[in-house]
């Protein structure tokens, strides 16, 4: 059984007020349309459901047939949800109220989540924040339409439009009783001479191969693991480095330990946050509200907590 459905609300809508108005004149004339449009498009929605729907009476209009009369509670049901649909829909469109669907990088949620929920409810007490936080998966979720935007890095957004919030510039993070970088910037060839402790995430890896590339430097050995705070604690431990876009409010960690940031010497590429969203996607007004919340989150924090 096929699910295409070839009859439009136009044959419902024609087909009910002549079937109220008896008469597909009069229809016609209610219906600001011509008698011979009404009387063909009721004649196809008959073929198309495959049941006569209407008696035509020479000079005296119409009557329902016993299927006719069954069909027009259904078709006045329909046409009835149809209205409702479009009245919400005009809704949401005018303004930020309803669910909005987001999807959050893992490494960024915990950073400037909390700060986006918060302005959010102050400006916009109408909208019920949804989060999908992942990693690469947030393509997936704007491709199949489950969230309308998400919040990630531009060397994540592959396939997607992405709108631009802010440059991040990078710097590393190192055990705090590290010697290194205690009298300066350090460059990436002497960072690369220990282990890389970064997030188990494909295309932010690949990111960190280019930065090394670009400076002519040697990609260092990698310990991956999927939890930001794992990291910072492999960080403190003495693992290893980590590359950073951001630098947190304290270096402890929850197992006691510390961590610093070191700037990078050199010219490293900065890396860009914002929002991807499916290719001409007309943002609704919540997609436009959270935007304008995400960009005053940004400004407020004055440096975004992520990392790559």
């Amino acid at each position: 059984m096929s699910d295409r459905l070839d009859f439009s609300l136009t044959q419902l809508r024609y087909f009910v007020v002549s079937a109220e108005l008896g008469n597909i004149s009069e229809a016609a004339e209610r219906l600001c349309a011509s008698q011979s449009t009404v009387s063909s498009a009721v004649m196809r929605l008959e073929r198309q459901l495959g049941v006569q729907l209407l008696l035509r009476h020479h000079a005296r209009g119409v009557t329902l047939t016993p299927s006719g009369r069954h069909l027009l509670r259904e078709a006045r049901a329909l046409l009835g949800q149809a209205r409702n649909l479009k009245a919400q829909g005009d809704a949401l469109a005018g303004r930020a109220a309803g669910r909005l669907d987001v999807g959050f990088l893992f490494s960024i949620a915990p950073f400037l989540l909390p700060l986006v929920h918060r302005l959010a409810e102050e400006r916009y007490a109408a909208m019920q924040l949804t989060v999908h936080e992942g990693s690469e998966k947030l393509l997936e979720l704007l491709r199949d339409g489950r969230c309308e935007l998400a919040v990630t890095y531009d060397f994540l957004s592959d396939g997607a439009g992405f709108h631009p919030l802010a440059e991040l510039p990078v710097h590393a993070l190192v055990a705090e009783d590290d010697p290194m970088g205690m009298t300066g910037a350090i460059g990436l060839d002497e960072l690369a001479a220990r282990p890389l402790v970064t997030l188990d995430v494909p295309a932010g890896l690949r990111h960190v191969e280019t930065v090394f590339a670009t400076a002519g430097v040697r990609m260092p050995r990698v310990i991956t693991t999927t939890s930001l705070e794992t990291m910072r604690g492999l960080v403190a431990a003495g693992s290893g480095f980590a590359l950073m876009y951001q630098r947190a409010a304290h270096g402890r960690t929850l197992d006691g330990g510390s961590v610093r940031s070191v700037e990078i010497a050199g010219e490293v590429p900065p890396a860009s946050l914002g929002v991807a969203t499916m290719p001409d996607l007309n943002l609704s007004s919540r997609g436009r509200a959270f935007l304008e919340v995400l960009g005053s989150a940004v400004s407020i924090s004055g440096e975004v907590h992520s990392v790559a």
